[in-house]
């Protein structure tokens, strides 16, 4: 259990702005009650675990962009890569359109940037050599706040839109620094991708995840979900940097007040608590 000081929401208006202050008061002392035991945490990957810009002020890449956006694989992987995201990326930040409108240009756009590694001869070596000269980087207190949550057995879901493959590789690149290996508490539901015998790249496995389908669809049948279900856990605090984020618990058997959104590292470096 949490400590009685801890029970009580900390109101800093500078740094936070909270939509309902006695809902998440609410969520805040059943979290507490409940304590690690009853903790699970849901977390998108891009620009919410890693930094939103370079240590050059420039955007940061995604776990796609490492590939498609730094030139690292080969340039018309690259010219295509960009192409594609100045055509759907509008699209998907859009506040015109719905989600209904947007669906067919989000599920157009992934398959699109993944038929473009396929066609430029993307391979398992070149994947890893891009992520081992990648300039991403996690953010400040990432290593505290994971530390805490495998001393403390939370599982812990990295849920993204993005490639698994790339991801793993990240966090093993990131753990290694630490002369450690991703912990068992952690898991990755993400885009899978498949390779031939020779680590050529034929396409992805599974269902296609993009931004607008990341939720308990593609969760449901992962050990994740088995673990959840089966320690009767809970609370879930989801992380996350877009308003589709808050989505990710969508299907999950959670009530409203088991769940706090916390998309705090959104470009404005507000903190919204739902």
């Amino acid at each position: 259990m949490l400590q009685e000081s801890e029970a009580q929401p900390v109101r800093t208006p500078s740094r936070m702005i909270i939509r309902d202050a006695d809902s998440f008061a609410r969520k805040w002392k059943k979290f507490a009650a409940g304590g690690v035991d009853h903790l699970v945490v849901i977390a998108d990957f891009d620009y919410t675990l890693t930094t939103y810009h370079k240590v050059s002020g420039e955007q940061a890449d995604t776990s796609h962009g490492i590939l498609s956006a730094g030139g690292s694989i080969n340039e018309e992987m690259t010219s295509r890569g960009r192409a594609l995201f100045e055509q759907f990326y509008p699209i998907e930040q859009s506040t015109n359109l719905t989600d209904e409108e947007k669906l067919p240009h989000m599920i157009k756009w992934w398959n699109l940037e993944h038929q473009n590694f396929v066609e430029n001869g993307l391979t398992q070596s070149l994947l890893m050599e891009a992520v081992d000269t990648s300039s991403v980087r996690f953010r400040p207190r990432f290593r505290e706040m994971f530390a805490f949550l495998e001393r403390n057995a939370v599982p812990t879901l990295i849920f993204s839109a993005g490639l698994s493959d790339v991801i793993r590789a990240l966090l093993a690149k990131e753990y290694a620094v630490w002369k450690g290996s991703v912990p068992s508490n952690v898991h990755v539901v993400s885009n899978l991708m498949q390779f031939d015998p020779s680590g050529r790249l034929l396409g992805l496995h599974d269902k296609l995840i993009h931004c607008l389908n990341k939720n308990a669809s593609v969760v449901v049948d992962t050990d994740f979900h088995k673990q959840i279900r089966n320690e009767k856990r809970r609370n879930i605090l989801l992380l996350g940097d877009s308003i589709s984020d808050v989505r990710m618990a969508h299907g999950l058997d959670h009530e409203e007040d088991e769940i706090i959104r916390t998309p705090v590292f959104i470009a404005l470096k507000h903190l919204f608590l739902y």
